[in-house]
C-alpha cells in the first residue's frame, strides 16, 4: 500500500507553524506525520504547497505515486501511531472510503490510485476526493486547523507515542533508552518513573540537570547544567536547551540556553530564546486561555497554553511572552509580547516602536546563524526565506526604519 500526505486549503490557517514546513514535518507528540507514515508503509508521497517543494524533497525522501492501493492522510492529522495504524487496518479491508471532519477531508483510501491525481495541489485535492464519490465513514481524526492545536494535540498523544517508540528500543536504564554516543553527566537525574525517557545520538546532559519522562531528546542536543526539563517535552536535534521546559516542543537547532520558563509552547527551528526569557502558560484567574486569529477571538478550550514561536525568532534578555501569544517567523522581541506579532517584525512596543525586520537583514542573519553551527546557506534556503518574506507581507503595515533604543 502506499501512503499519500495532501495538505489542504486550510493548511495555511496555522501559521506561523506551517509557513516553512510541510504540515506533515511539524514535530509534536514526540513525532511528525511522516515518521508516522513511515513507520507504517514503505512507500510515502506527498502533495504540499508548491513554495515548499524543493526544501521538502530536499530533506523527505518522497516517494513516486504507486498504482496499487493507496491512503490518502491530510497532512495535517496529528502524528499518532496509533491512529495510523487503525487507519491502515481499515485500508487492508479492502473497501474504498472518504473520511471528513466537517470542511475538511482528514483520509481516504483506494483500491487503486484514482486518475488525475498527479494533476491536484493543496488548494483542490480535498475537493477531488470527495468528488470520486466514495462511501462516508464516520470516524472523528484530530486535525490541526491553528496553532494552539499544536499544543493540545501534543499533549493527548505524547505519553502513547512516547511509549511506541520506546517499544522498539534497548533500555540503557530503567525507563531510560539511549543511542550511541550519549554522555549523561554523574550528577543529572533523569526520572522515569511516570514515562520514558529517549535521548538521541550525540546528546549529552549536563551537570544537576533533571530530566522526567515522558520526554524525547534528539541527536546532538545539549541540555545544560542544571536545567529542568519536565514531562512531555520534545526537542530536535542539535539544539542547545537550559533553564525550566515543560510541556512543549521545540524543533531543531533552536537554543535556549539560558534560565528562564518555557511551558505549553511550540517553538520552531533556528529560534534563540535569550537570558531571563520566560512565557506564562496559566491565566491569573486559572480560566480557559483565548487568543487571536485574523483579529478574531478564538476559544481554546485550554487551561495551560503558552506560546507559538515561529521559525529564526529571537528574543532578547528578560522578555516575557504572554499566555496565548502567536509569533510570527523571523521577528525580534524586546520587553513585554502582549498581542500578536507579525512574521519578519521588530516588536518592541514597550518601548514604542514596532518595525519591519527587512529581508536582507533577515538573509544575513541566517547566514551568520547557519555558520555557527557548520551549515551551510543554500540558495534554497535563500529562496525559501524570501518566499515567507513575501507571503507574509500581509500580516504587516508598518515602518522600515530600524529600531533605535
Amino acid at each position: 500500500m502506499h501512503i499519500v500526505l495532501f495538505e489542504d486549503h486550510l493548511t495555511h490557517e496555522n501559521r506561523p507553524v506551517t509557513l516553512p514546513r510541510a504540515a506533515f514535518a511539524v514535530s509534536l507528540a514526540g513525532a511528525t506525520l511522516y515518521d508516522v507514515a513511515r513507520a507504517s508503509c514503505d512507500s510515502v508521497s506527498a502533495i504540499i504547497r508548491k513554495y515548499l517543494q524543493p526544501t521538502t524533497s530536499a530533506a523527505f525522501k518522497l516517494d513516486a505515486p504507486a498504482s496499487g492501493p493507496v491512503l490518502f492522510i491530510n497532512a495535517s492529522l496529528a502524528p499518532s501511531f496509533d491512529i495510523v495504524a487503525k487507519l491502515v487496518k481499515l485500508a487492508q479491508r479492502g473497501g474504498s472510503f472518504l473520511i471528513q471532519n466537517e470542511s475538511r477531508v482528514a483520509a481516504a483510501y483506494f483500491p487503486t490510485m484514482p486518475a488525475g491525481v498527479a494533476e491536484q495541489d493543496e488548494s483542490t485535492i480535498s475537493a477531488f476526493l470527495v468528488g470520486c464519490q466514495r462511501p462516508n465513514m464516520h470516524e472523528e481524526l484530530p486535525l490541526v486547523a491553528m496553532p494552539h492545536d499544536v499544543v493540545r494535540f501534543h499533549m493527548k498523544f505524547f505519553d502513547a507515542n512516547v511509549a511506541h517508540l520506546a517499544a522498539a528500543l534497548t533500555e540503557s536504564a530503567p525507563g531510560v533508552f539511549t543511542a550511541p554516543d550519549v554522555h549523561i553527566h554523574q550528577t543529572a537525574v533523569l526520572d522515569a518513573s511516570e514515562g520514558p525517557i529517549i535521548l538521541g545520538e550525540g546528546a549529552s546532559v549536563g551537570p544537576f540537570a533533571l530530566i522526567v519522562g515522558p520526554a524525547v531528546i534528539g541527536p546532538r542536543t545539549k541540555i545544560i547544567e542544571r536545567a529542568s526539563i519536565k514531562e512531555r517535552v520534545q526537542i530536535g536535534h542539535t539544539c542547545k536547551i537550559g533553564g525550566e521546559v515543560e510541556c512543549s516542543s521545540i524543533e531543531s537547532y533552536t537554543n535556549k540556553q539560558h534560565h528562564g520558563f518555557l511551558g505549553h509552547s511550540y517553538i520552531g527551528s533556528w529560534v534563540n530564546m535569550g537570558a531571563g526569557t520566560s512565557n506564562s502558560d496559566l491565566k491569573n484567574t486559572y480560566g480557559e486561555i483565548t487568543t487571536l486569529h485574523r483579529g478574531q477571538k478564538v476559544h481554546t478550550g485550554m487551561q495551560f497554553f503558552g506560546c507559538v514561536l515561529g521559525d529564526y525568532s529571537k528574543t532578547a534578555i528578560n522578555t516575557s511572552i504572554f499566555t496565548g501569544k502567536i509569533v510570527g517567523v523571523s521577528s525580534y522581541l524586546y520587553g513585554f509580547i502582549g498581542t500578536n506579532v507579525p512574521s519578519f517584525t521588530n516588536y518592541a512596543r514597550t518601548f514604542g516602536q514596532e518595525t519591519e525586520y527587512v529581508l536582507d537583514a533577515a538573509l544575513k542573519t541566517q547566514l551568520r546563524m547557519f555558520a555557527r553551527r557548520n551549515v551551510e546557506q543554500t540558495a534554497l534556503d535563500v529562496k525559501l526565506l524570501t518566499d515567507l518574506f513575501e507571503i507574509t507581507r500581509d500580516e504587516r503595515l508598518m515602518s522600515t526604519d530600524q529600531l533605535a533604543f
